[in-house]
């Protein structure tokens, strides 16, 4: 009986339970899905305004519903424990960013036309906060691979640009000290 308790010890172990911060990070997500969704509700008739306004106006409603398809994967992937989860979550926040960034800049312009659903910069904001949380430490913890010792943040950084976390280098025999012992 003892040996079967320490073996349900031991697979609890390797299950890792979510920080909570991440909740934070899945609250701020459906807020920017939610701006998304009411975006592309406003926006519905593009048809007044010049041929620019129109054109811009359609895209903008492609580019929303792209974006909320985007942010409803992000909020689903958060509870995994993948890696590749994390990373979804910052690039799609970092994406998320920019694409605030230029509805902010056609906006100004009077290119884009939709109606007062949030503040952009409220967005841009929240983005932030999001790729934040995902970098701190319990939460790259949480993320980390069992049986790997956390990388730094500059593993983390590159693992973004699809540099894998784990070195194959790391895994390989090296046979150099043997040919040296044997000269």
């Amino acid at each position: 009986m003892a040996e079967k308790t320490d073996a349900n010890h031991e697979s609890r172990k390797v299950f890792k339970r979510m920080p909570l911060i991440l909740l934070v990070g899945e609250f701020m997500l459906a807020l920017v899905l939610l701006r998304y969704l009411l975006n592309f509700t406003s926006m519905v008739s593009p048809t007044e305004g010049e041929w620019i306004q129109v054109w811009a106006n359609l895209q903008s409603i492609i580019v929303s519903l792209l974006m909320a398809v985007l942010t409803v994967s992000s909020i689903i992937g958060i509870p995994s424990a993948k890696p590749q989860s994390w990373r979804k979550v910052v690039r799609s926040s970092v994406l998320l960013f920019l694409i605030n960034g230029l509805y902010e800049y056609l906006e100004n312009h009077n290119i884009l036309i939709s109606g007062f659903v949030f503040d952009i910069r409220l967005i841009a904001i929240l983005m932030v906060i999001v790729v934040l949380i995902m970098f701190l430490p319990q939460v790259r913890n949480y993320y980390t691979p069992p049986m790997m010792d956390m990388p730094p943040l500059k593993v983390w950084a590159l693992y973004l640009l699809n540099v894998p976390m784990d070195m194959a280098d790391s895994f390989k025999f090296k046979y150099a000290d043997n040919e040296k012992e044997t000269e």
